[in-house]
């Protein structure tokens, strides 16, 4: 039966940096996967946990109750996007909420706020002032994931990142971090030990972003650069991924801008233009030191 809305929790990493089994780890006494689930409950129809295989599955599922109708292991080896869309292909859901289980102090109104942003979109996800984008969070209509699926599945397979589902929506809203909540630290990430004592906020609420966007130019260059790739043109393939990161650049969004620039570098590696690659991951790493 189709649902409105159903809550993916990503949970198919394997906590290299943790030391540990991270998704189990307790915060104010509940596992870390439990907290996400349960904020998604409250935010969505359905849940479920997106894992690596069936064991992992099953034995989440069981920490998570009642909160997760049941897990889905990864159709795809691309990381935490494939836990969208295995669900995208696997459960008859209007529009996809994602949640990392590393975020224990998600809270399911901001979850319910995000998901209200998507209306009329494409796709929408949080982003701080610093242009910081929660590639992790992301609500996403199942139109969206199907077409990627479809379109760029073949031309992406070792580039993908969470972020394509935002770099592939035709109409991508942003939504200002401040509209989804007053902390800063809701949506910090647990990559260490360190991190439960002393959390980071995943940006500020000021910076050169100062309000919500809407994103439409940029997909566009994104399909280019895929259907270049895929036709073996290179060269063209980077010179779109280029364009598609100065879309971004314009609006102030430096996470998904340096996504793309590094795209670009590795076109233009494939197509033998060393200058041009260097500049492109010089601009990458540039970027990624203006968020930190």
């Amino acid at each position: 039966m189709a649902v409105k809305a159903c809550g993916i929790v990503l949970a198919g990493g394997v906590s290299k940096r943790f030391s540990g089994d991270k998704a189990l780890t307790p915060v104010e006494g509940r596992p870390m996967v439990r907290r996400v689930a349960e904020a998604l409950h409250e935010a969505v129809d359905v849940v479920y946990i997106s894992v690596r295989d069936k064991a992992r599955g099953e034995q989440l599922l069981e920490v998570c109750k009642p909160y997760a109708e049941g897990y889905l292991v990864d159709m795809f080896d691309m990381g935490p996007l494939s836990g969208l869309l295995t669900a995208g292909i696997k459960i008859d859901a209007e529009v996809f909420l994602t949640a990392s289980s590393d975020i224990p102090w998600i809270t399911s109104t901001s979850l319910r706020r995000l998901l209200e942003q998507v209306e009329g979109f494409s796709a929408a996800s949080a982003v701080w002032g610093n242009g910081v984008v929660e590639t992790l969070v992301q609500a996403v209509q199942k139109s969206c994931v199907v077409k990627y699926v479809e379109r760029f599945l073949n031309a992406r397979t070792k580039l993908a990142r969470p972020s394509d589902m935002l770099r592939s929506a035709e109409k991508l809203h942003l939504v200002h971090a401040s509209k989804l909540t007053d902390n800063p630290l809701t949506f910090a990430n647990v990559n260490t030990y360190e991190d439960l004592q002393t959390p980071k906020p995943r940006g500020p609420f000021k910076g050169v972003v100062t309000d919500s966007l809407v994103i439409t130019e940029a997909a566009q260059h994104f399909a280019e650069a895929a259907g270049h790739h895929v036709d073996g043109r290179m060269y063209e393939a980077g010179y779109s991924y280029a364009l598609e990161g100065l879309v971004y650049l314009r609006h102030g969004v430096v996470h998904l801008a340096s996504h793309s620039l590094h795209d670009a570098a590795e076109m233009f590696r494939r197509a033998g233009l060393g200058e041009a690659e260097n500049l492109a991951r010089l601009l990458a790493r540039k970027l990624g030191e203006w968020m930190t």
